[in-house]
């Protein structure tokens, strides 16, 4: 599954999400559930949905251009030799052993794409000619001991090991199998029938087992009955296993009780979720968390016949407009924590939002992202591939627009961005960062900022790495990318950052008017106590006017240890001048005063397959160290638009 493989293998119990979250009572999902079906026999019109939810599912097929067809059918044709790979005890091992966790899932993951392109092909032709190899792959699947990651299956009582099957667990791939399992079983049982007796019996089975069955007996730490603080884990489960339900079960007993167990989850998650509508694990990991919500809700609506809906619920709406008010330009976004500098958000999630709460411009903008993925439709994921069928003709026909607002506050989140003109990208753009260091996907970096002009980055957050046993474990912030002197964060009386909740940003606040916008906040607190720091008032302003921004620290030290210094990271080639730092050829410089800083360049090489493709072999961070021994100072920058390109 091509999105779980990027970016999606988080272990919610060792995310750095252990702190409870501030919580609201809301409940909207459970309470409208209940009101409708208050006697149970929840969805009475479900058989015939699912027969609808089929035939509806052929017509998008066919309605798609021939290009798209012929191109995936071409990649089903290939898939008729493929050689399905085995997956060896060792192999699973791999995670416990060497720490390495792509091995397993690269393999997984291609058996789970095969079956998917096998599956769109039989729905682009229909002729049964690749019934045969479906069952092959199919099988395989069903015979696997576990749908579970060798990287998550640590939650069962042996640990990282071999998967005990009479210790069920659901993660993120248990319910994306499941899910694709069921659509299967959905759009193709007919013809399973026909082919054997059996298949059709072993899926129900096998869904049952590792899904359903799981999901009502035990309470997993992702739902988050116990109190604790839920991520993307919780919406993209709970998503995935109702939407499987759906396809698969009956109406009766366990539906119900399935039903309302998925909506009491999510609940859970949307009671946790800041009035801004902000995500904390940032732009490409909204797919998984308010994209799959949307999903949820739209599929609730369907299958009620309208009776659930909940589109009189403004921050339903804002968890969607999140989405835009993170884009940059282009392809770039907000990238803050774990998230990817470069993404596109699911056109067909996002405009699903639009749909619900009448908005065009995220109609506009799912448009916009559609047509900067080159319309692709993959057959890959065979749940996407239907989705992104079924919305095809809306975002191929409806106008592409990215709204590149002319500024973004997200005060619960603490996160603000500004760019220089509105609906635009030229100019200066800057995104700024307070909060706390016990995110989900945490870095430390309270106080940390980015800048772009004309589009391309200037400042960069570097982002994250590939994913190891180590990313997620005790020793986290061992390394480079994740600690504060790798984000635009000044190290004070030569002291880092440290995480924790306690570790934050205080005096959040910010501004906008047609010529200025700023965002302020002091981030003493998000250093320990070894550095001695009493206030450090950062201030980073946009002055449209002038096309500059300017960047002020108020700095108050309660005992001078050794020099501080603020940090900048770039991915270009600086050249230092008295008094000015030159980004290569972008026609950027950074102005300092020589008389309080002194400048000094690291060159970092990458060797990390993710970030090298983010940012290339090599970046550079600016070190502006201080030169006054003063327990109280003031320092200022300005980041101008006047050198020659």
């Amino acid at each position: 599954m091509k999105k779980i493989a990027c970016y999606c293998f988080v272990l919610w119990s060792i995310s750095l999400s252990v702190y409870a979250q501030k919580t609201t009572q809301r409940n909207w999902l459970t309470k409208a559930y209940q009101q409708t079906y208050a006697n149970g026999d929840a969805f009475p019109g479900l058989l015939n949905w699912q027969k609808e939810q089929n035939a509806n599912a052929l017509k998008n097929v066919a309605n798609l251009p021939d290009s798209v067809k012929q191109r995936i059918l071409k990649q089903a044709e290939s898939a008729l030799s493929y050689k399905w790979p085995s997956l060896p005890a060792s192999l699973y091992l791999d995670y416990k052993i060497t720490g390495t966790r792509t091995t397993y899932e690269n393999l997984v993951n291609e058996r789970r794409r095969m079956l998917s392109l096998l599956v769109a092909g039989e729905l682009i032709e229909n002729k049964e000619r690749f019934i045969p190899q479906i069952v092959n792959g199919l099988w395989l699947v069903l015979e696997e001991s576990t749908w579970v990651a060798p990287a998550h299956i640590v939650v069962q009582k042996e640990g990282a090991d071999l998967p005990n099957i009479e210790n069920p667990y659901i993660d993120l791939h248990a319910s994306s199998t499941g899910l694709t399992v069921a659509t299967i079983y959905n759009m193709l049982s007919a013809k399973f029938a026909k082919y054997s007796k059996v298949v059709n019996g072993r899926i129900v089975y096998e869904l049952n087992r590792r899904l359903f069955d799981p999901y009502l007996k035990y309470s997993f730490g992702w739902m988050g009955f116990k109190g604790n603080s839920v991520n993307n884990w919780n919406t993209y489960v709970n998503s995935n296993t109702l939407q499987a339900a759906l396809q698969v079960l009956q109406p009766g007993k366990k539906l119900d009780s399935l039903s309302a167990k998925v909506l009491r989850s999510t609940d859970i998650f949307i009671n946790q979720y800041p009035e801004d509508g902000g995500c904390d694990e940032g732009p490409s990991y909204w797919d998984m968390a308010g994209g799959r919500l949307i999903r949820l809700l739209s599929l609730l609506n369907q299958v009620s016949e309208g009776k659930l809906n909940w589109s009189d619920k403004e921050l339903l709406h804002q968890i969607g407009a999140y989405a835009y008010k993170m884009q940059i330009s282009d392809t770039y976004m907000v990238n803050f924590a774990d998230a990817f500098p470069t993404y596109t958000q699911n056109p067909e999630s996002v405009y699903q939002y639009g749909v619900l709460f009448k908005d065009e411009t995220l109609k506009d903008y799912a448009s916009f992202l559609f047509k900067a993925r080159g319309k692709q439709v993959s057959g890959n994921d065979i749940t996407d591939f239907l989705a992104t069928a079924a919305a095809y003709g809306a975002l191929n026909n409806t106008p592409a627009k990215a709204p590149y607002p002319l500024y973004a506050a997200l005060p619960d989140l603490q996160v603000f961005n500004a760019r220089t003109v509105a609906g635009s990208t030229k100019g200066f753009f800057f995104a700024a960062k307070g909060g706390h260091n016990a995110e989900s996907h945490n870095h430390n970096d309270i106080g940390n900022f980015i800048v772009y002009y004309d589009g391309k980055p200037l400042l960069i957050d570097v982002g994250v790495g590939t994913y190891t046993s180590k990313t997620f474990s005790n020793r986290r912030y061992e390394l480079w990318n994740v600690q504060s002197q790798w984000h635009n964060c000044p190290t004070i009386n030569g002291v880092l950052q440290k995480d924790g909740r306690q570790f934050a940003a205080t005096n959040f606040r910010f501004s906008n008017t047609a010529g200025m916008a700023m965002v302020a906040m002091d981030i003493a607190k998000a250093y320990p106590a070894t550095a001695d720091v009493q206030q450090w008032e950062r201030t980073i302003s946009l002055n449209r006017t002038k096309n500059t921004i300017n960047l002020t620290e108020a700095i108050k030290l309660n005992n001078f240890k050794e020099a501080s210094e603020l940090n900048f990271i770039t991915p270009y080639a600086v050249e230092l001048k008295p008094g000015k730092i030159v980004f290569g050829q972008t026609g950027t410089a950074m102005n300092y005063d020589t008389n309080q800083l002194e400048a000094k360049v690291d060159e970092q090489a990458i060797d990390d397959d993710r970030i090298v493709k983010m940012w290339g072999n090599k970046i550079y961070r600016i070190r502006l160290i201080t030169k006054s021994k003063e327990k109280t100072n003031t320092l200022k920058l300005a980041i101008i638009a006047s050198e020659k390109k």
